[in-house]
């Protein structure tokens, strides 16, 4: 989730910025801190509520929930990107370029939605989630990208340059996540390192994927 909010949300959400005249730090640090916003509030909110977590001890635990939410809203700036490639290359007919990165980002964010919907699944059948079930889930976290991909493509002109400011507020609901939850729920007792050995393999593997098919 680090790695991706690098690679896949800043890096680009800078980049498209500038390209687009604006001022891409204020750009990036204030969708950031937007996204970070969203989700203080959501914790906020689920902390008022200690009697129902206690209830649904196991399948809604907090941190999962706030995980979940967290990759379904980075997805949502990701099947934009992807439907905003597509309809810059319908208008563009005759540059085969902008078709064929298109398709590249498409199946490079198909690709990288695997270790994604892992993320969500894999915490689900810990909290005792049947194996199916959780897979279903998992993999609904990434039905907002055609869904978004195809409101972006019918709206391309309105939503092309906002595009950086969602990119960055995804990064910071991603790494509000990261800090809040997972580093401290990888860390317990005396097998911290393997936490530690944890993120570094996760980091690589999805700067290996974003990179190389971004």
């Amino acid at each position: 989730m680090t790695a991706a909010s690098v690679w896949s949300l800043l890096i680009p959400g800078i980049e498209q910025a500038e390209a687009y005249g604006q001022i891409s730090w204020l750009v990036a640090a204030g969708g950031f801190l937007l996204g970070v916003l969203l989700l203080l509030v959501i914790d906020r909110l689920l902390k008022r509520f200690p009697e129902r977590e206690k209830e649904a001890e196991g399948r809604y635990r907090k941190s999962t929930l706030m995980m979940i939410l967290a990759i379904t809203i980075h997805n949502i700036p990701e099947g934009m990107a992807v439907g905003l490639a597509f309809a810059m290359a319908a208008q563009n007919m005759g540059d085969t370029g902008l078709l064929s990165g298109a398709l590249i980002l498409a199946l490079g964010i198909g690709i990288q939605n695997y270790p994604e919907g892992t993320a969500v699944a894999l915490p689900l059948i810990r909290e005792g989630m049947g194996r199916r079930k959780a897979f279903v889930l998992g993999s609904l976290s990434a039905v907002v990208e055609p869904l978004f991909g195809v409101l972006a493509a019918a709206l391309a002109g309105l939503v092309m340059s906002y595009m950086p400011l969602l990119l960055a507020f995804a990064a910071g609901t991603m790494i509000y996540v990261v800090v809040e939850e997972l580093i401290p729920e990888a860390h317990p007792g005396e097998y911290e390192n393997i936490g530690t050995l944890g993120f570094i393999v996760g980091f690589l593997v999805m700067m290996i994927l974003d990179v190389a098919l971004g």
